[in-house]
């Protein structure tokens, strides 16, 4: 991806539940705008969107856990179109595909299906922006020990999926919990140790040892 011309800019929120990120992926020409991963006050994500003139295409929920449905019933009400992946099992406007492919303005976003943390976890691809809620975060990965999760399929997500990726590919996570809010996959593959298992059993034994 080095050398692309990227058209989507990015705002970033702090705050939820437990260091929630939240993000604003935009199109500043056509001004076409999604809310990416619903975890902030709609209030304040509203605010921004109408003080920068941008129109709310769509919000996208990246997994079903509580804090990351903030506003569900607000956009429900309001009619603002909601997407989320086909196994999520609440009403949305619209179900995802694995590997379906989206636009915003004049760009693409990319779903990847990345079940382990919960059935029903999504990633967004969106140019060199890999938004990745509770499957990875900056030098740690979701929970597999909760309602939903299995530890096979994170694994699967992460080392058949994730790594596969362009090593210049950004992680935008959904929680702060690591020593900065996004880092590069390259810089992941070498300073997150849930990256660095040998084979499959090792990633089990690190993961379920924490």
């Amino acid at each position: 991806m080095v050398g692309c011309n990227f058209m989507l800019e990015l705002k970033t929120f702090k705050g939820g539940f437990d260091s929630n990120f939240c993000y604003i992926l935009f199109d500043n020409k056509s001004k076409d705008a999604a809310i990416i991963d619903t975890s902030i006050n709609p209030d304040l994500l509203l605010n921004f969107i109408k003080n920068n003139n941008l129109k709310l295409n769509f919000v996208i929920i990246l997994h079903s856990h509580f804090d990351h449905l903030v506003g569900y019933e607000f956009y429900k009400e309001n009619n603002i179109p909601i997407y989320a992946h086909e196994s999520f099992k609440q009403e949305v406007t619209k179900k995802l595909k694995h590997k379906e492919k989206i636009s915003l303005g004049n760009s693409k976003l990319k779903i990847l299906h990345t079940p382990g943390h919960i059935y029903d976890c999504i990633c967004i691809l969106a140019e060199n922006k890999l938004f990745t809620s509770d499957t990875l975060f900056i030098d740690s990965c979701g929970r597999c020990d909760l309602q939903g999760a299995n530890i096979e399929h994170m694994y699967k997500s992460l080392y058949h999926l994730i790594l596969k990726l362009p090593e210049d590919i950004i992680i935008y996570p959904g929680h702060d919990y690591g020593n900065k809010p996004f880092a590069t996959l390259k810089e992941q593959k070498q300073t997150n140790f849930y990256l660095q298992a040998k084979n499959k059993e090792n990633f089990f034994k690190t993961r379920m040892n924490l």
